[in-house]
């Protein structure tokens, strides 16, 4: 009789895990995945392009991948704005890597330094003539080989408002600029280019 009990009680409790199991599965399933890029970047149409990746990831994509590096922080508008119009200029199905570098910045972290490297002929001076990076900065990369470069609105004048900026020159040009750096960065390259990043 004891036994029939304990089989009774342990068929009740697996029957119980699978009706729990499977209560979550369908909440899951049925519950929209949060982008964060997209709580942090509302402008964003398609936030699930950008990838949020590690400091480590990003000094692996500019010294021997290949990728789209960006560098942006959600609490500039003039940041907001270039993650718009990036994510309407690259087809959906090309992944930009975004790494937020403002705490990396303000500590000057060894990491920090070696990105410092590698994008030094790319990068404007501070007051004291230290270089570093003003957002936004995007990067692309061909095998180690940095083969564009775009941070013309991290040092716009203030006098300047960012729909000013923004108008429809600039943003036919930036869409024709971003098309050909996406076609850079596919491209097979000579085996003799060496990346400016490594002189």
């Amino acid at each position: 009789m004891k036994k029939i009990k304990i089989s009774a009680i342990i068929i009740i409790a697996i029957a119980g895990c699978y009706l729990i199991y499977n209560h979550f599965d369908k909440i899951n399933k049925n519950t929209p995945v949060i982008n964060k890029f997209g709580t942090e970047y509302n402008l964003v149409e398609t936030p699930e392009q950008f990838k949020y990746s590690t400091i480590d990831e990003i000094i692996n994509i500019l010294s021997s991948g290949t990728g789209i590096v960006f560098f942006c922080t959600p609490d500039s508008e003039w940041c907001q704005h270039y993650a718009y119009y990036l994510n309407k200029s690259i087809e959906n199905d090309i992944e930009i890597n975004y790494l937020n570098i403002k705490d990396y910045r303000q500590v000057n972290s060894i990491k920090y330094q070696r990105l410092l490297e590698l994008l030094d002929n790319y990068l404007i001076q501070d007051d004291s003539n230290n270089k570093k990076i003003y957002m936004p900065d995007l990067t692309f990369v061909n095998n180690g080989t940095i083969v564009a470069h775009n941070n013309d609105t991290s040092l716009v004048s203030s006098e300047i408002t960012i729909d000013e900026y923004w108008n429809n020159n600039k943003i036919k040009e930036f869409k024709e600029e971003m098309i050909n750096n996406v076609k850079k960065m596919k491209e097979e390259l000579p085996t003799n280019i060496v990346s400016k990043a490594h002189r």
